[in-house]
């Protein structure tokens, strides 16, 4: 019996570590955690599953301040491993993470979501696999403590072009100067702008948005950046555009080395001046001052006259606002929506007044309807009765207010029939 309990636990024990065996796998290889700023670092994440993926792996992202997380060209490849003498498919996803500057900064956790087919059967199963947060540490080389701001490659050129004569120039001529930084091992994003900010007198700068260009051969990451500036004359210009120096730290040889631009002289005449002598045009003076002073009479004219009509003109629309049917009508729709009985009261007899007479039916339901309504308010009557009452009285008012809005005829009562039947037969 005891050999049999025995057996019985190995058998669970065996159970159990084969269904750990079969759940899906994550790899996570990331072999250095240091390098130069602008250089990558590779952290691969492979998802092993027992049979087969239907859909491709759900994958973090990554992104986190002063790294720069890319996938290069087939960052995703299948791929397989033996587990447990059985063959275990699976996908390797490839992810370049560069420090931008100085620093250590940590990638913070994922997960990737997976789905697989069942060992038996064609159910899909579902798993999500955490990735734990890595750190990345981005480490200046020594001897290049004194870069601002810090570049590293394995080559870096700068070359200039200037298009138009820089010299001998009149005012409104111009000349572009256009600067090429190429740069390989490295993307060209990390290039920091080289165009000096300082000009000269008399000449206004126009600069052009940098094009930027980048390559990838065989992961290695290089490119350009364009930077073109147009110049114009705009008076007299004695100089030069201040030379360009661009220092870098050389992967290679483990030196900073410079790149350099030769500064460019500039010289322009100064504009021919309009002669300051010429003779003041006193007609023009006396017609601008004529004009001027016209001016400031009509001015003074609308404040001293115009002002007291418009006030006059306003305060009367003002007051036969005041005394309107659609204003009383206002008045009423708001105390019945606050269901304040006393100035509800005051507000019909302000309106009724104002609008004709409505059917006797309606002038009859609009008495009663306050009368149930101070009824249900100050006598034996329930909170619905009175909210029913309201509700009444809203809706005869309306109806009151559509029936009369077009009419005007205020002080006669409605018209007697037209056929009256005598009380006296024949």
């Amino acid at each position: 019996m005891r050999w049999c309990v025995v057996f019985v636990l190995w058998l669970a024990s065996v159970a159990a570590v084969w269904a750990q065996d079969v759940q899906p796998k994550l790899e996570v290889t990331f072999e250095e955690s240091e390098t130069v700023p602008g250089q990558p670092l590779t952290l691969r994440l492979t998802v092993l599953v027992p049979t087969f993926m239907p859909d491709p792996p759900v994958w973090p992202d990554f992104e986190t301040p002063n790294l720069m997380v890319r996938l290069p060209s087939k960052a995703s490849s299948p791929t397989s491993k033996s587990i447990g003498g059985e063959t275990w498919s699976g996908i390797s996803r490839r992810y370049q993470i560069t420090p931008v500057v100085p620093g250590t900064f940590e990638i913070p956790a994922g997960e990737v979501k997976v789905r697989y087919r069942a060992l038996e059967g064609n159910d899909v199963l579902e798993a999500t696999l955490p990735v734990p947060a890595q750190t990345v540490t981005g480490v200046v080389p020594e001897g290049a403590e004194g870069l601002d701001p810090f570049v590293a490659a394995e080559k870096l050129t700068l070359t200039q072009t200037v298009e138009g004569e820089t010299t001998g120039l009149d005012a409104g001529a111009s000349f572009t100067r256009a600067l090429e930084v190429k740069i390989e091992g490295v993307s060209p994003m990390f290039l920091p702008p080289v165009t000096p900010e300082e000009g000269l007198a008399g000449l206004r700068a126009y600069p052009e948005s940098p094009v930027v260009e980048e390559t990838e051969n065989r992961g290695v990451v290089s490119g350009s950046r364009v930077e073109k500036t147009v110049y114009v004359v705009e008076g007299g210009v004695e100089g030069a555009l201040p030379e360009v120096r661009l220092q870098w730290f050389n992967l290679k040889t483990g030196k900073v080395e410079e790149a350099t631009a030769e500064a460019i002289d500039v010289q322009a005449d100064a504009p021919v001046l309009a002669p300051s002598a010429e003779p003041m045009d006193v007609d023009k003076i006396v017609r601008w001052g004529a004009a001027l002073v016209a001016l400031l009479l009509v001015a003074w004219a609308i404040v001293r006259w115009g002002m007291p009509v418009l006030h006059g003109s306003w305060k009367r629309a003002q007051a036969r606002r005041l005394q309107s049917a659609g204003y009383a009508y206002g008045l009423l729709k708001q105390a019945m929506q606050k269901r304040d009985l006393s100035a509800a009261k005051q507000a019909y007899l302000r309106w009724a007044p104002k609008v004709p007479r409505a059917g006797q039916e309606t002038e009859k339901a609009i008495e009663e309807a306050f009368l149930q309504i101070g009824a249900a308010r100050f006598g034996t009557g329930r909170a619905t009765e009175e909210a029913q009452a309201w509700a009444h009285l809203k809706t005869l008012c309306h109806r009151k207010h559509r029936e009369t809005r077009y009419r005007r005829d205020t002080k006669t009562p409605d018209l007697p029939p037209l056929n009256p039947v005598s009380t006296h037969q024949n």
